[in-house]
Parts: structure tokens; C-alpha cells; sequence
């Protein structure tokens, strides 16, 4: 099996020749588990495993996330606004992966991932305060609350989407770092976004 380097830069970038082989072995076990996930180990998880604790951290709170009480959809919407939000295509790529995955509508996950109208009038609003708080880094206006509020979510949605919002913020802030590319398996769905 080929090794995947997670980033061609030149020698002087901080993140350039990282790959499964060069990661502390107390990653191993963690990249096992992302190949098992994913059948491959995606690059970010290469990233990550530089600190095998802050993957180990990623991966537990993901694994919470999955078990708040937005649909699994709905979930992966959060995920994919804030990685619209922060201009983040490497996660943005791999939730509108999963969304699909997940048997989210096409013409969702496309709204999602390129700020299209959504004709959703809930998901719209989930979109909608999802970015706002993404934006806002944690504050929005008594409005945007209210209008969450109105289209059918409660402060548990509250709790969840700002613990989307923070999960993915680390993932975001990494990828961008590290230059991280967009593993082949989800370039794809990436290009239909454009």
C-alpha cells in the first residue's frame, strides 16, 4: 500500500513529510482506527497524530458530538457550516461526504456547502446560527436565538451546535496550518461545491 504524505511543502514548512510511517507510535493504534472508519487514514488524522493526544481528544469528541441530540444529518450540517464558516474545505469535503453518506439530500448538502438557499426552512436556521456563532466566535444577537428558537430548536440544539462549533474550530485551525490537502476519496464531493 502507498504511503500518503499529508503535505508536499518545501522542507521548511513546520508540517511537510508527514505520513503514517513518520507518526509517534503511540499513534498507531489511532490512525488504525480512522483506516477502519474510513478504510483509509485520512490526511488531517496524519496531522493530529503529530500529538497523538489531541487525535485521541478529536476522536472522543466527535464520538460525543454523534451522540447529542440533532439527528445525524442535522449533525453533519453543523459540521459543514462551520467548516464554510472558517473557509475550511478539508473539512467541509469530508461532511458533505458523510452527510451524503448519511442519506442527506444532494441539493441539502450542496445549499450547505455553498450558502445556496436552503428550502428547509429548519435546516435553514441551523445553517443560519451555526455560522452566525462560528462567525461571531460564540456571540450572536438575541435575534439570531430567537430565530433558532422559532424554527423548532431548544437550548439543547444551543448546547450541541456550540460544541460542533468548538470541535470543529480545532480541525479547521489545523488543516489550515498544516496546508493539509483533501484526501482523494473526498476531492470529489468537494468539486461538486464549486
Amino acid at each position: 500500500m502507498a504511503t500518503q504524505t499529508v503535505n508536499s511543502e518545501t522542507a521548511g514548512e513546520p508540517f511537510a513529510g508527514l505520513t503514517e510511517q513518520t507518526a509517534p507510535p503511540a499513534a498507531r493504534p489511532l490512525l488504525d482506527k480512522a483506516r477502519e472508519i474510513f478504510g483509509f487514514v485520512p490526511n488531517l488524522a496524519v496531522t493530529m497524530a503529530t500529538v497523538p493526544a489531541t487525535l485521541e481528544a478529536y476522536f472522543h469528541a466527535l464520538q460525543a458530538f454523534g451522540e447529542t441530540p440533532l439527528s445525524a444529518i442535522e449533525q453533519q450540517i453543523v459540521l459543514m457550516s462551520v467548516s464554510r464558516a472558517n473557509q475550511a474545505d478539508y473539512s467541509l469535503a469530508i461532511h458533505a461526504a458523510l452527510a451524503l453518506k448519511l442519506g442527506a439530500e444532494p441539493g441539502i448538502v450542496h445549499a450547505v456547502g455553498t450558502g445556496r438557499s436552503l428550502p428547509d426552512v429548519r435546516l435553514a436556521a441551523l445553517r443560519r446560527f451555526t455560522e452566525a456563532l462560528t462567525i461571531g466566535r460564540g456571540r450572536v444577537s438575541k435575534a439570531e436565538v430567537d430565530s433558532f428558537l422559532a424554527a423548532g430548536y431548544d437550548r439543547t440544539a444551543i448546547v450541541t451546535v456550540a460544541f460542533g462549533v468548538a470541535v470543529k474550530a480545532f480541525a479547521n485551525s489545523l488543516a489550515h496550518l498544516a496546508k493539509t490537502p483533501v484526501d482523494c476519496a473526498f476531492a470529489p464531493v468537494l468539486a461538486n461545491l464549486r
